[in-house]
């Protein structure tokens, strides 16, 4: 585990224009079967740019529909961990980073954690959570990059504090079958005390997004899950489209559910 800590920003930086468009501007033409469809882990900065190109307007929309549905306005001012699993490049951190900035909502960040088993996409995210970090929040912030597969974590893995507010991000990340859910809601009980709000987003409405579903219903077991919400419904937006080197209104599919959790 890396832990570094951000320096300010000096100018305000938002996502979709200045990570999202700036990469995809300089890329050539793009073949998704090059990185398995989004599900390859990246071994090289071009396959990074490619998934950026492909799929960072998608990740952008999908999370900027799916966080209205958690009450941030409630974390004005009081102390939060994100913790972003599988992060890739950390886009879901980055976009719930642009939210809070284009809500002015300001939480004291308290410590950003970062698991991916890629070690060149995890650098990037780390660059992009810095670059997207603003002096609005805590200078004191922690970014902790964990190098590993989500299978091979342990408890060691994470520091967190029971005061604080935990986000959990996971942006298509669970649809993938390469890990135990099982094994995943343990290591979450288990290390995050008191406050949760999990959020789960998939490029999937179909057989695939059955793996959310067996997450979220295993915490349903208990009587303690709370502000369930779900969604399949999907939304046209503006992305990058390859074939006319173009941005263009397109239909983005999409799955999701989120809910809070006090352990």
């Amino acid at each position: 585990m890396i832990i570094s800590s951000p320096q300010e920003a000096q100018i305000q930086i938002r996502f979709f224009e200045d990570i999202y468009k700036s990469k995809i501007e300089k890329l050539p033409f793009l073949r998704d079967v090059d990185i398995d469809h989004g599900r390859k882990v990246l071994n090289t900065e071009a396959e990074c740019d490619k998934y950026i190109g492909l799929y960072g307007g998608h990740h952008f929309h999908k999370l900027y529909a799916a966080f209205p549905s958690t009450n941030f306005q409630y974390t004005e001012g009081k102390s939060i961990e994100i913790i972003d699993w599988g992060c890739g490049q950390a886009l879901a951190t980055c976009v719930l980073i642009d939210y809070l900035i284009e809500k002015c909502i300001s939480p004291k960040i308290e410590s950003i954690t970062l698991i991916e088993p890629s070690s060149i996409a995890l650098e990037r995210g780390d660059s992009f959570v810095r670059q997207m970090l603003q002096s609005a929040f805590s200078n004191n912030s922690l970014i902790k990059r964990v190098n590993k597969c989500i299978d091979n974590l342990n408890s060691s893995d994470f520091v967190s504090s029971s005061s604080n507010i935990k986000i959990h991000l996971f942006s298509n990340i669970l649809d993938v079958e390469a890990f135990d859910l099982n094994k995943l809601y343990h290591l979450i009980i288990n290390c995050f005390e008191r406050f949760n709000r999990i959020i789960c987003t998939s490029p999937y409405y179909n057989t695939k997004n059955y793996r959310i579903d067996t997450f979220y219903n295993l915490f349903n077991e208990y009587p303690i899950v709370k502000r369930s919400f779900y969604s399949g419904e999907a939304i046209y937006k503006e992305v990058f489209y390859n074939k006319t080197r173009r941005f263009e209104i397109s239909k983005i599919q999409r799955y999701e559910r989120q809910f809070t959790i006090k352990l």
